[in-house]
């Protein structure tokens, strides 16, 4: 476990983090971004953004390099670690593959998921459906389990399964090399489909076929917001905040396309600095 309490933790390095990081830090709290992937990839992929004032026909990449290099040099501690679940308390923890964090605050910036949820697989979740090996994976044990990935930097993951399961169906959404995994995973093509089952899961259906297994693993960037804190409140799938940003959760705020439309790059810095200055005043109040 990390030793000190931070300040402020914030879940997501795109452009409503690196604000939010950047002014908690002037505001001088102790603040940990949480990114695994690199700052906004999806940022970074666009081509052109001529709408965001002051830097007329910018790439994505070049924004973002900025925009981090500009809140690197205020020295917020940036853990490349994905976060898979966060418990409220006094202070919350904030649980990784690899480790536990403490922090008085929370701020979302996870972004949206790029891709759509399976069809039953938000009524599965805990009930066959996880979202990390090293967090659940012991549960199957000599068991069978498929896992569906869409990101190359889980595959440490699928090896970890391939280790204690008997069986591992990989579906990467993605092109790569996969002879490294091991030989319990088995390469299956196709597209999943949807999560079957009774109790506990049965089985995922792809667009070719019906894999029996007792559990499954589902790889995402950003993985579903009840499944990250189950008591946060959401509408049309964004969350529910309050013109300071916060949520129905005392101590936990939300910044960028997370919390909805427009998915622009500006509203998402706004918001980081809305969210984050409420955020320091609850460390405030806190203090008092």
């Amino acid at each position: 476990m990390a030793e000190k309490v931070f300040d402020i933790a914030i879940v997501g390095g795109g452009p409503a983090g690196l604000s939010a990081a950047l002014t908690g830090r002037i505001r001088n709290k102790t603040v940990a971004i949480f990114e695994p992937y690199g700052f906004s990839a999806k940022v970074q992929q666009a081509h052109l953004i001529d709408n965001y004032p002051g830097l007329p026909g910018i790439s994505g990449k070049e924004m973002i390099e900025r925009m981090a290099a500009h809140c690197l040099e205020h020295e917020p501690v940036v853990i490349k670690e994905k976060v898979v679940n966060i418990f409220p308390g006094d202070p919350f923890t904030l649980l990784t593959p690899g480790d536990t964090y403490e922090a008085k605050t929370i701020i979302l910036t996870t972004g949206v998921a790029t891709t759509a949820l399976l069809t039953g697989e938000k009524e599965y979740i805990g009930r066959g459906v996880a979202y990390c090996a090293t967090c659940d994976g012991r549960m199957y044990t000599g068991k069978d389990v498929a896992v569906v990935s869409y990101t190359a930097a889980e595959e440490h993951e699928v090896k970890f399964l391939g280790e204690i399961c008997r069986n591992v169906f990989y579906l990467p959404q993605y092109k790569g090399d996969f002879s490294h995994l091991g030989d319990k995973v088995r390469i299956i093509g196709g597209k999943p489909r949807a999560v079957l089952g009774a109790e506990q899961v049965t089985a995922l259906a792809t667009d070719k076929e019906e894999l029996k297994v007792d559990g499954i693993f589902i790889m995402r960037q950003s993985d579903p917001l009840e499944n990250l804190l189950p008591d946060l409140v959401l509408e049309n799938n964004a969350i529910r905040v309050n013109r300071d940003l916060s949520t129905n959760i005392p101590g936990v705020f939300a910044a960028g396309d997370c919390t909805g439309r427009p998915w622009q790059v500006a509203k998402a810095v706004g918001e980081g600095l809305t969210a984050v200055l409420s955020a320091v005043a609850y460390v405030d109040a806190l203090k008092k």
